[in-house]
């Protein structure tokens, strides 16, 4: 796997000269009123991993956000699955250009490029990087988290001043009373995973989520020690439609609260 890791970094980092050329030589009405952004960027990384891994033997292109197969896939019916469930032999490639995107035309530096590596129904491998202040964080299953080449870990076990992001108003209404704490939403749900997996956040609820928009992070948790499932407590997370994402003290008494 540490191979295909490595092409998802160069990708990651090739991709992000692109961004930031575009990041700081181009106002927030321009950014606004561009087309195409998040297409450029998609193909540019797809044409990189092409160049390595050429899909449609052992590797096939993800669903994408975007919904987009670039125009140099030739072979679009052999080389793209909208389900990452269909081929559980192959490696299936998810793609995430920007999360997020509002971030990212709004001139807020908190987004990131995401690749993520599935196979045989679950995540194998993820890069998610932020390329405006150079930040690479990466996760192999079963040989955890990485950022920067420095081994990453959620260590804290405290129950004072946590910090979450909940995206629902009434479930935080009903957690507020039993949970010493303030909220933290900063709209990119890999940059929110990537803080959670490093202990600057204690606690994300989703619930109804897109795998697209979580996979990389889910993966990166889970190896750094947090404990993920939905809301109902299924640890099958990535047929889920929600997640909750803690240290297992913190998850276990969460989901007692919303039981």
């Amino acid at each position: 796997m540490q191979p295909r890791l490595n092409i998802a970094i160069k990708a990651c980092r090739s991709v992000s000269e692109l961004i930031v050329q575009l990041y700081l030589t181009k106002n927030q009405d321009e950014l606004i009123l561009s087309k195409g952004i998040n297409e450029y960027l998609y193909s540019h990384i797809v044409n990189v991993i092409m160049d390595a891994y050429p899909f449609g033997e052992t590797d096939i292109l993800g669903p994408s956000p975007l919904n987009f197969i670039p125009d140099n896939i030739k072979d679009k019916n052999n080389c793209k699955v909208n389900n990452i469930f269909d081929y559980e032999e192959k490696y299936i490639w998810v793609i995430n250009p920007i999360d997020c995107y509002e971030n990212f035309i709004n001139k807020l530096p908190l987004f990131n490029v995401s690749i993520t590596i599935f196979r045989k129904r679950c995540a194998y491998a993820t890069v998610i990087f932020n390329p405006i202040k150079d930040e690479m964080t990466t996760a192999i299953k079963g040989n955890g988290a990485m950022q920067e080449n420095k081994k990453i870990r959620h260590t804290k076990n405290h129950e004072k001043r946590l910090l979450y992001s909940i995206k629902s108003s009434a479930i935080e209404d009903k957690l507020r009373a039993y949970i010493d704490g303030e909220s933290r939403n900063i709209g990119s749900p890999s940059t929110e995973f990537a803080y959670l997996s490093s202990g600057s956040l204690d606690l994300i609820i989703y619930p109804s989520i897109n795998i697209l928009d979580s996979a990389a992070g889910i993966l990166l948790c889970k190896e750094s020690g947090i404990l993920i499932s939905d809301i109902e407590g299924n640890d099958d997370i990535y047929n889920s439609t929600s997640i909750i994402a803690a240290k297992s003290w913190l998850h276990s008494k969460i989901l007692k609260l919303l039981s």
